[in-house]
């Protein structure tokens, strides 16, 4: 009976330790499973923070690529003249420097400038205030240029500045009625086709109106003054003699158009009109706009 006794408390005993040896078993299986799982979430969310900030970069990248190709400069070369960098603007705009307004590159006869002034120079005062006015702008490169004139002896006026597409009708209806709108548009622009509308251009006579808007002033010390010199100061001589196919008006030595001095420089060196170069210039402006500087 004691032999029993004892062979029933090892079996209990082996049984006890068993059961123990299960428990710690599963315990240890189930603390490296999740041990497993700890470790592949945290590689799971590595990866993916890793992911997100190549994303973030390869984006970043991109934003200053596209910054970088918007500010790369683009230049313009005319033929005999030194490359110029191109204004970042749109020149079928106009309220650009460098738009061009002819019978083939009509503007809105509703456009306005945002700023017109009388500038400190001499002006035609039987014109009324407006036509008197340029655009803000060009106030005090053209007052320089009237200056530097004055100082070699020469005393420039503002014959016509800013004309309204209602005032450009008027003189252009006035000529017509007695030569013709043909004729008359040889000389006079027909509302909507003037540079005057723009505020840009200017008809330039001495005070003494010697030769006023007439060929003659080509003659004139004056003249010649302004036609040597005016590029220096961001004018140009719009309408040419030699040139009139070209700008489908007669010849003007008395009307100048501002473009800065830049471009001005570029036109007299080359020799070419503002017609003539509008190719390189729509040129370069398509080049801005596929740059996304416009």
């Amino acid at each position: 009976m004691i032999i029993q006794k004892h062979s029933h408390k090892h079996i209990f005993l082996k049984i006890t330790i068993d059961i123990v040896l299960v428990v710690i078993f599963w315990a240890a299986a189930y603390g490296s499973c999740y041990y497993l799982n700890t470790q592949q979430i945290a590689q799971i969310k590595n990866q993916a923070n890793s992911s997100r900030i190549a994303t973030q970069k390869a984006v970043a990248a991109k934003v200053a690529a596209r910054e970088a190709k918007k500010k790369e400069p683009v230049y313009i070369t005319l033929p005999g003249a030194q490359k110029i960098r191109a204004i970042v603007e749109d020149y079928l705009s106009p309220s650009s420097m460098w738009t061009i307004v002819s019978k083939t590159h009509p503007i809105s006869v509703d456009y306005i400038p945002v700023s017109l002034k009388i500038p400190d120079v001499g002006t035609n005062t039987s014109k009324s205030d407006l036509e008197r006015s340029v655009r803000y702008d060009i106030a005090t490169p053209l007052k320089t240029m009237f200056d530097q004139a004055n100082t070699a002896g020469y005393q420039l006026m503002i014959g016509s500045g800013y004309r309204s597409a209602t005032l450009q009708a008027s003189y252009f209806n006035n000529l017509a009625s007695s030569v013709g709108e043909e004729t008359a548009n040889q000389s006079i622009a027909r509302p909507g086709q003037s540079e005057h509308q723009t505020g840009l251009a200017a008809d330039i006579s001495t005070i003494s109106q010697q030769c006023y808007l007439d060929e003659c002033f080509a003659g004139t010390g004056d003249g010649q003054w302004l036609v040597n010199n005016s590029y220096k100061y961001g004018f140009i001589l719009r309408y040419p003699k030699g040139k009139e196919t070209i700008t489908s008006y007669q010849y003007e030595p008395w009307h100048f158009r501002y473009v800065g001095v830049d471009l001005a420089t570029a036109l007299h060196d080359s020799g070419l009109t503002l017609d003539e170069a509008w190719s390189y210039m729509e040129t370069a402006l398509n080049t801005l706009k596929s740059n996304g500087a416009i």
